[in-house]
């Protein structure tokens, strides 16, 4: 079963009795991009639209700055990777509802909050990184790159990381979660939300390459992550015999070439 079917599935028939857990995860969602289009207004309104998100990006100095980056990057994490765990959560809610039906919905959240979980803990070192480079005059206040150098770096690292092992071995499980789910279910609330928390980590160690990326176009740009958001949701559900993920890879280091060709 490929999570695109699974996922299809469970939006009708059966999948209507999980409706609640779909509908929460969109309106998370919902409401997180809402907030960040908010704030990208009135950040453009405030400066003029030439330093949007210039309070995002920092926010103040210090511990305050870096806590407005961390709340800013929890936020993104949640509009934007909350979506690519429809497939894997699909497969898990058909998996729950076989061993106890009356506790799906309960269980799919679960999962769901520990996925999640592990996006947020990955907001902290990326909050961290933005504060640093900010703090450096390295980043703008879009948090994109003001160094060429440091952009192409950007780049080619996350394209080489795109044909690394590590990035096969983490994203074949986000592309199967089905086999996974077999090799380590748990059962009860403590055991969905490790699932959710450990396959997640996977997610993390598959995408963050890609999230660094962003500072080489713009952190802080709607619609990067609205692109990357896809690209990561892409790489999950298209066949692996497309090797997608591999020419994403070629694409960045290209791309990372032609800006160090520049310098």
């Amino acid at each position: 079963m490929t999570p695109v079917r699974s996922a299809w599935r469970l939006i009708g028939g059966v999948g209507l009795r999980r409706a609640p857990v779909w509908i929460g995860m969109a309106a998370i969602v919902a409401m997180s991009w809402y907030y960040l289009v908010r704030m990208d207004r009135a950040q453009s309104a405030m400066h003029g639209g030439a330093s949007a998100h210039a309070g995002m990006a920092m926010g103040g100095d210090g511990v305050s700055g870096l806590l407005t980056a961390f709340g800013m990057w929890a936020v993104m994490m949640m509009a934007m990777m909350l979506p690519t765990v429809a497939p894997s959560a699909a497969v898990f809610s058909s998996l729950s509802a076989r061993r106890n039906p009356a506790r799906t919905n309960g269980a799919t959240a679960v999962y769901v909050a520990g996925y999640a979980a592990s996006w947020i803990a990955f907001a902290a070192p990326a909050a961290l990184m933005q504060w640093s480079l900010t703090y450096a005059l390295l980043l703008d206040p879009m948090a994109r790159s003001t160094s060429t150098m440091l952009s192409a770096a950007i780049l080619l690292a996350a394209g080489v990381y795109q044909w690394l092992p590590l990035k096969s071995a983490c994203l074949s499980r986000c592309r199967t979660p089905l086999a996974f789910f077999m090799a380590n279910w748990r059962d009860l609330r403590s055991g969905a939300f490790w699932l959710g928390l450990r396959h997640g980590g996977y997610c993390v160690g598959c995408c963050w390459a890609l999230m660094a990326a962003m500072f080489a176009v713009g952190a802080m740009s709607l619609a990067w992550m609205g692109l990357i958001m896809l690209l990561v949701l892409s790489e999950k559900v298209i066949p692996a015999s497309w090797r997608f993920d591999k020419a994403l890879g070629l694409a960045l280091v290209a791309a990372g070439l032609w800006i160090a060709a520049g310098i």
